[in-house]
């Protein structure tokens, strides 16, 4: 995408950064325990978008780095010098080395997706995940 209609739709509607990465927390006692035991484990966040989850994770020592295919949502999270790739989320995973991501996350990503595209997206993430890795997928409506 080139607009910015989902960046604007996603700031009066989801919440602020500080809103977002306060709700993030949730999901850090399945990431801090596995970082606790391999310091130089990384992160892959699929549709990245504004980068509250790379912030989170560079607050902890985890190394990340997100993809979207929002420039207007990159642009946000390139302003907090967050390390993000304009990519697809299933060729940034298909991109990837087996067993070499400690964590893959999406948050509100697999709505968007195909059912067909959710299972190639949870298959890729297992191949590519190290083991003892962690997958977390956060979606508003599962249905």
């Amino acid at each position: 995408m080139n607009n910015s209609f989902y960046r604007g739709f996603e700031d009066l509607h989801r919440g602020s950064r500080h809103e977002i990465i306060r709700r993030l927390q949730v999901y850090l006692p399945f990431v801090i325990p596995v970082a606790q035991t391999n310091p130089s484990a990384e992160c892959l966040d699929l549709g990245c978008g504004r980068g509250e989850w790379l912030q989170l994770m560079a607050e902890y020592g985890i190394n990340a780095k997100g993809v979207d295919i929002d420039e207007a949502m990159l642009n946000a999270a390139k302003s907090q010098g967050l390390n993000v790739t304009l990519k697809d989320a299933l060729d940034a995973l298909k991109n990837q080395a087996d067993n070499s991501i400690a964590f893959v996350t999406a948050f509100h990503l697999v709505e968007h997706l195909l059912f067909s595209q959710v299972q190639e997206l949870v298959q890729q993430a297992h191949r590519v995940l190290v083991p003892g890795g962690v997958l977390i997928l956060e979606t508003p409506n599962p249905d």
